[in-house]
């Protein structure tokens, strides 16, 4: 008997990427990384503090309305933008390449990391990211200055307060216009596009892909970029904790969510077409330097030509819309991205979509993201922020509380995330030592035949053991592809399974039933000759060796250091505070 059709093996590979369970950890894997992250810069930060390390740089570039795209100081730069982009860029190297080659067998052109792809050469990449940064940067001019002027009903006073470089309404000065090109140019052009490019798109969309349906894939990689925006760069103040429900309250907040949201899913659809962090790099850098250079000519505008500025304002506004048009009639090809992107959205609602993830569970999903990532870290900063600025607040012992407590999720996290290595049983052949007869089987992904494959496997074991030179060698696995066959021997029979990857665990699994159907079936397989009916419990053997499934990879050393680590030193770190 054959094996099934590709088929099924696509709707078995879909039915393994939609297990609850993976999803959920996937989720915990990003917030544990974005976690890290924002507690290291929240410490890092009252370091600073601390060490007045902030006024040399304050003394530098640091006037009132600099820093920020929306105003701040900035020290903001160097702790949200500097820091914390560079920590999710070096972590998303090292701790999320690992995990995605290691765990779902991504290679590195898999990931993103190439300059062009079988589909795309880099001058196509680079002329779709010149293309769609002038699209997302037409979007966001157009929907930020409608919404203002909606809420105020000045075209002018809604340009000048979102795209021109002013602070408290006055245009700011040279000195502090350097500082603002430094921002857009350096840390918007070039860090954060790098950052988020290996980050949210290499390491978060293809984690996501490996475990969601496209379409929900994309919207949760757009909501976590989105939230991330607004918690470092909407919010730009300390104890971003108490400053969250005030700027929900106001409708500019949510349009530039909403603004932010429609350029992001077009970046995430761009990299899901293309497969190469080239374009969204290139996508978001057209995008801040941009808007950079918008608002600098909008400011020497209010500067030189006060009494007809939107006339003037709407000039480049107008060429970059006629160069979008006229790149629509002589390339409309490098419009695919938008229209895909709205085919993932309608994929979104489909039926098959909503068996796998339901809306409503991906809420929930993007709620747990949240409040790991952004809440829990910013009770944190905002615990040590009022202790900065008012020590009397809270006490020496409380801090240590917040501070155990944080190493308790942290490190649990890091255990369920690190130690959370899924094997599947996709394949099972139950056959007779020494000759490979086979008895019984579950095949769903080989494509060959069962008597075939016992062949294969046993003239490859008599050959493994030919070569060794005591003849006590014995096969015991095979890779094929990102998968493992793995060979179980018992006294009479042998298990060919095909397997995920090869674990400790799920080999100690099958041992232990193919022991118990050993010793009730001993004197049936001592005296088998090729009738299959004569030993009717195989079948439910392969049925049950089919239906292992191993999660986590947590040996008994490791669980005994676990609990050792979450006990003691959460009371060391609590003590400190009461001594």
């Amino acid at each position: 008997m054959s094996s099934p059709t590709a088929q099924v093996d696509e709707n078995l590979i879909t039915k393994i990427k939609a297990n609850r369970l993976d999803q959920i950890i996937q989720i915990l894997e990003i917030s544990f990384i974005f976690m890290v992250c924002y507690s290291i810069i929240t410490l890092v930060d009252a370091a600073f503090l601390e060490l007045n390390l902030y006024q040399p740089l304050g003394d530098y570039l640091g006037d009132a309305g600099v820093g920020n795209l929306n105003g701040g100081h900035f020290e903001e730069i160097v702790r949200v933008t500097l820091i914390f982009n560079l920590l999710l860029f070096s972590v998303s190297l090292v701790f999320g390449l690992w995990m995605r080659r290691a765990r779902d067998g991504w290679s590195f052109s898999q990931l993103g990391y190439t300059l062009k792809t079988p589909n795309y050469s880099f001058s196509a990449l680079v002329r779709r990211g010149l293309l769609l940064g002038l699209i997302v940067t037409f979007v966001w001019y157009t929907l930020v200055t409608l919404v203002q002027y909606a809420l105020n009903g000045d075209i002018t006073e809604a340009i000048f307060l979102h795209h021109s470089f002013n602070y408290d309404g006055a245009l700011l000065t040279s000195h502090q216009l350097s500082a603002e090109y430094y921002f857009g140019f350096i840390e918007m052009g070039f860090i954060w596009p790098l950052s988020a490019g290996f980050f949210f798109f290499a390491y978060v969309h293809n984690s996501l892909k490996a475990r969601f349906p496209f379409g929900i894939a994309n919207l949760l990689a757009t909501t976590f970029y989105v939230a991330y925006l607004a918690f470092f760069f909407m919010i730009d103040k300390r104890g971003k904790f108490e400053h969250l429900i005030p700027a929900i309250q106001t409708p500019m907040f949510w349009a530039m969510l909403l603004s932010f949201a429609v350029v992001l899913y077009i970046s995430f659809s761009a990299f899901a077409e293309t497969g190469s962090v080239v374009l969204p790099f290139l996508l978001n850098f057209v995008f801040n330097v941009g808007l950079t250079l918008f608002k600098s000519l909008n400011s020497l505008i209010f500067i030189s030509l006060p009494e007809s500025t939107y006339i003037w304002m709407i000039i480049p506004y107008l060429l970059v819309l006629t160069i979008i048009v006229f790149w629509f009639f002589v390339k409309p090809e490098d419009f695919s991205t938008l229209r895909k992107g709205a085919g993932h959205i309608r994929e979104i609602f489909t039926k098959k979509s909503r068996e796998e993830v339901s809306l409503r569970a991906t809420i929930g999903i993007f709620g747990l993201f949240f409040t790991l990532s952004f809440i829990v870290p910013g009770f944190i900063e905002y615990i040590v922020s009022q202790r900065i600025v008012n020590p009397d607040v809270f006490s020496s012992e409380l801090i240590s509380l917040v501070y155990a407590l944080t190493y308790v999720v942290i490190v649990g996290l890091a255990i369920i995330v690190l130690t959370y290595e899924p094997t599947e049983v996709f394949d099972v052949l139950l056959v007779k030592m020494p000759d490979g007869i086979p008895i019984a089987q579950r095949l769903k992904l080989f494509q060959s035949d069962e008597v075939l494959i016992s062949g294969f496997f046993t003239a490859i074991s008599s050959v493994s053991k030919e070569l060794d030179e005591d003849e006590k060698a014995d096969l015991r696995s095979i890779k094929r592809g990102e998968r493992e066959i793995i060979l179980e021997d018992g006294v009479f029979t042998r298990i060919i399974a095909l397997v995920d990857r090869d674990q400790t665990r799920i080999r100690q699994r099958m041992q232990d039933i193919l022991r118990k159907f050993e010793a009730a079936n001993a004197k049936a397989l001592a005296n088998w000759i090729g009738n299959i009916d004569a030993i009717p419990e195989s079948t439910q053997l392969v049925k049950e060796i089919g239906a292992l499934s191993i999660r986590f990879d947590l040996p008994n050393q490791t669980r005994l250091i676990g609990v050792l680590t979450l006990l003691l030193t959460p009371l060391m770190i609590s003590l400190i505070g009461f001594i």
